[in-house]
C-alpha cells in the first residue's frame, strides 16, 4: 500500500553515505536506511486498512501520531538506520549507555590504535600540556608494543580522548529518544555536536517525521529551534 503524501528512502541510495564532519577529527554518517517516512505510514495504516484520501493526509497522520498521548511509538520503529560514527572514546561510552540499538566498535584488543585524539578548540590555558600528555601516552603505547606487549594490554595507557569508531543500527523511535536526551542543553557539548549532525541528516532523509518530531517534541520539551531546511516540506508521491 503506497503512501500518497510521503516518500520512502530509495531516492537516497545513490547518495550514501551521507556524512557530516564533527569536532576536529570525527564524523557522523548515514550508511544505510530502511523505510523512511513511508514505513511509518505503512505501520499506521495497516491497523485500520485505511488509505490516504489526499497527499496531505499522510503528513497530517504522522504529525498526529507524533503529538498524541499516549505515544504511538511502534509505527516509528519500522524505519531503521545504520550509522557510522567516529568520536572520542568518552563520547562513545556515553552513547553506548543508550541501550536502544545495536553497536559494533573498533577493537583495540585486535587493532593498533591510530594516533588520533580529540583536542578542544575553545581552550588555550593548558592546551600545550594536554597535547604533550596525549603524545606521551601514544609514545609509551608504541614502545610497549615494540617491547612485545599485546595490544589489549598496551591500550591501557591511552586516555578517553582517543578516537574510536563504531556502527549503530537503530530504529527511528529509539533514535529520536537519543536525540531528545543529547540535544538537551545539559548534555555534554561534544556529544551534542553529534546529535546536531544526526538531526540534520534525519531532516534530510525522513523530512516529515523529523519536522513533526521537532514541532511536537524538541521545541516544547527542550525549547529547541532547528535551522529551517527547504526539503522538509511535505513531498508529493
Amino acid at each position: 500500500m503506497a503512501s500518497k503524501g510521503v516518500q520512502g528512502v530509495e531516492r537516497f541510495r545513490d547518495s550514501l553515505p551521507i556524512v557530516r564532519r564533527v569536532l576536529d577529527k570525527g564524523h557522523f554518517q548515514l550508511e544505510d536506511l530502511m523505510g523512511g517516512d513511508a514505513a511509518v505510514i505503512r505501520g499506521a495504516r495497516i491497523c485500520y486498512q485505511s488509505e490516504a484520501t489526499s497527499p496531505e493526509a499522510d503528513v497530517r497522520l504522522i504529525r498526529r501520531l507524533m503529538a498524541s498521548e499516549p505515544k504511538h511509538n511502534t509505527v516509528f520503529e519500522h524505519a531503521v538506520f545504520r550509522f557510522g560514527i567516529k568520536c572520542a572514546l568518552f563520547v562513545a561510552r556515553q552513547w553506548h549507555r543508550h541501550r536502544i540499538g545495536s553497536f559494533n566498535e573498533k577493537s583495540l584488543r585486535y587493532c593498533i590504535a591510530d594516533r588520533e585524539y580529540y583536542v578542544p578548540a575553545d581552550v588555550s590555558a593548558g592546551r600545550e600540556e594536554y597535547i604533550a600528555h596525549m603524545e606521551a601516552s601514544y609514545d609509551l603505547y608504541d614502545s610497549l608494543l615494540k617491547a612485545g606487549w599485546q595490544p589489549e594490554r598496551a591500550r591501557g595507557v591511552l586516555g578517553t580522548a582517543v578516537y574510536t569508531e563504531f556502527i549503530w543500527t537503530v530504529n527511528a523511535w529509539s533514535f529520536m529518544n537519543w536525540l531528545t536526551k543529547r540535544l538537551d542543553k545539559h548534555a555534554q557539548w561534544e556529544h551534542r555536536q553529534y546529535a546536531e549532525a544526526a538531526l540534520d541528516i534525519f531532516q534530510q532523509v525522513m523530512p516529515v517525521t523529523a519536522k513533526a518530531f521537532i514541532d511536537s517534541v524538541l521545541t516544547p520539551v527542550l525549547g529547541y529551534q532547528a535551522p529551517d531546511r527547504d526539503d522538509i516540506a511535505p513531498q508529493q508521491g
